[in-house]
């Protein structure tokens, strides 16, 4: 019985992970396109207010997704009570109640922060 849950706490954790650097993902490519959006702009001498309704919604997508990484911080800090509903505490004994995955072993790809900002 314990062997099934931890299985199961195993295949959901690393698409936990993988949701989570996606949502960084997201607001980072969101971020971009507002930055270009507006260098455009400026570079075409348009006016001001030219796609200002767009811009609008943009700048709340990227609320948003900034919104939704906050969330699944406050649900990765949750991951401790959930091993232990599931009864699986001694399962993991000293360690990280967290398996590795491609972002703790340094395998996750790393964004340059000129592609990012």
């Amino acid at each position: 019985m314990l062997n099934q849950r931890k299985q199961a706490f195993n295949t959901i954790q690393p698409l936990f992970r993988a949701a989570e650097a996606k949502t960084d993902q997201a607001a980072a490519d969101a971020a971009m396109l507002i930055a270009e959006m507006l260098r455009v702009r400026q570079q075409a001498r348009l006016p001001i207010a030219a796609g200002q309704d767009m811009l609008d919604k943009l700048v709340a997508a990227l609320g948003a997704n900034v919104a939704a990484r906050k969330l699944f911080i406050e649900a990765h800090a949750l991951t401790p009570a959930l091993v232990r509903e599931l009864g699986l505490e001694r399962m993991f004994g000293d360690g990280s109640p967290c398996p590795d995955s491609a972002l703790t072993t340094g395998e996750a790809e790393i964004i340059p922060i000129g592609r990012a900002a």
